[in-house]
């Protein structure tokens, strides 16, 4: 990866995680902000938690990579720090009016963090399949280029 889009990709990653620490922590309900979320139906609010955090891991272990691919251990403490961060934003909730600290949202937390950490481990099992696939189809003996000046 280049130093720009390196950069660009921990840019990104910082503004999404702030995004989502932000929706984490605003006040709930009806007399605080406006309601913010009294549009959307609990079902969904659950159902976002898988995404975001699945998000969340894919976006970190991005801007890990800088040079190489991730170890799978790598991968993983990545993803570990990303349920660290579920469960601070859970209890964080705790405290905030109309908020809740939920098992159910923890959960919903931990599983997008699982289900993020299967997708690294998916993109860079068909990156390296094919870079292994161009490796095994390159042409023995092939001329070389020739330039007429």
């Amino acid at each position: 990866m280049t130093p720009r889009l390196n950069k660009a990709a921990w840019i990104v990653t910082a503004i999404y995680t702030a995004l989502l620490t932000t929706a984490s922590l605003l006040p709930s309900g009806s007399d605080v902000l406006g309601g913010w979320d009294a549009s959307i139906s609990p079902n969904l609010q659950n159902g976002l938690h898988l995404p975001a955090y699945a998000g969340l891991v894919v976006l970190w272990t991005l801007s890990w990579s800088t040079r190489s691919p991730l170890s799978t251990r790598s991968i993983l403490a990545v993803t570990c720090a990303c349920v660290a961060f579920g469960a601070a934003m859970e209890l964080a909730q705790s405290v905030i009016p109309g908020r809740t600290c939920g098992l159910g949202d923890g959960l919903a937390n931990t599983g997008g963090t699982v289900l993020g950490f299967i997708s690294v481990l998916l993109w860079r099992y068909v990156q390296t399949r094919r870079g292994s696939t161009k490796a095994a189809h390159k042409p023995v003996g092939e001329p070389a280029e020739c330039r007429i000046q």
